[in-house]
């Protein structure tokens, strides 16, 4: 199994609920810990956005649920926030 592009909500259920080798557990919950919304998730998260790529690409980069995305973007008023580039500039 790809643990890294595997969902936050798959990852839960390996090290929870699956009756699987502990290995696999252990490394479900290292994904988990490497998924979560810190500093270098929210600067690639402003670095993606900035390039215009929607919150379903933002997601698939980041192996998340599309609405993990959007809740991030309003969280920092994001959301509905892009600037326009006009040509030549």
């Amino acid at each position: 199994m790809n643990f890294d592009e595997a969902t936050k909500k798959q990852l839960l259920t390996i090290a929870l609920h699956d009756d699987c080798p502990l290995e696999f557990k252990y490394k479900a919950c290292v994904e988990l810990q490497l998924k979560n919304w810190g500093p270098t998730f929210l600067q690639k998260l402003l670095k993606y956005w900035g390039m215009g790529l929607s919150e379903n690409q933002i997601a698939d980069k980041f192996g998340v649920e599309d609405w993990e995305v959007k809740k991030q973007l309003l969280k920092y008023n994001l959301y509905g926030s892009r600037v326009k580039r006009r040509n030549g500039a």
